[in-house]
């Protein structure tokens, strides 16, 4: 049986390769399995995706995110991980606000070891689950 994703772009081939560029490109990225879950399961929950949210807790607990960590991405808080928290509160200021991120959010993730790779991927992780969501509340998956 194939995720309902996948099914949901074969609609359109072009949807369905870039999809899954992205996925391929993000698994091989600079960004740990738990960072990347990290991201979209923020991203899931910001936007209402109960299907993407559902999914990504489960890949992220196979990815080392304890309930408890989840529950604290979804609440916004503190996970205890400050590499962890400073890639998910970029996330956060993107999904608030519009407009250039405050200098604080990039010092402080630098300071916790991000580089540019890592904050561009963190933009691919977030782009690849907002492409899976918004697909998701358009089919009502």
């Amino acid at each position: 049986m194939l995720p309902a994703v996948y099914l949901q772009y074969a609609a359109s081939e072009r949807a369905l390769q870039t999809y899954l560029g992205m996925e391929a490109a993000l698994r091989e990225g600079s960004l740990a399995a738990r960072e990347i879950e990290a991201v979209k399961i923020l991203v899931s929950d910001a936007l209402g995706c109960d299907f993407c949210s559902t999914v990504h807790a489960a890949k992220g607990r196979r990815a080392g995110l304890t309930s408890a960590v989840q529950d604290a991405i979804r609440g916004r808080n503190a996970t205890g991980d400050r590499r962890l928290d400073a890639l998910l509160a970029i996330v956060s200021a993107l999904l608030r606000q519009p407009g250039t991120l405050p200098d604080e959010l990039l010092a402080d993730a630098r300071g916790e070891g991000v580089s540019d790779q890592n904050l561009l991927d963190l933009t691919l992780a977030m782009a690849t689950i907002f492409f899976t969501n918004i697909t998701n509340h358009i089919n009502e998956t």
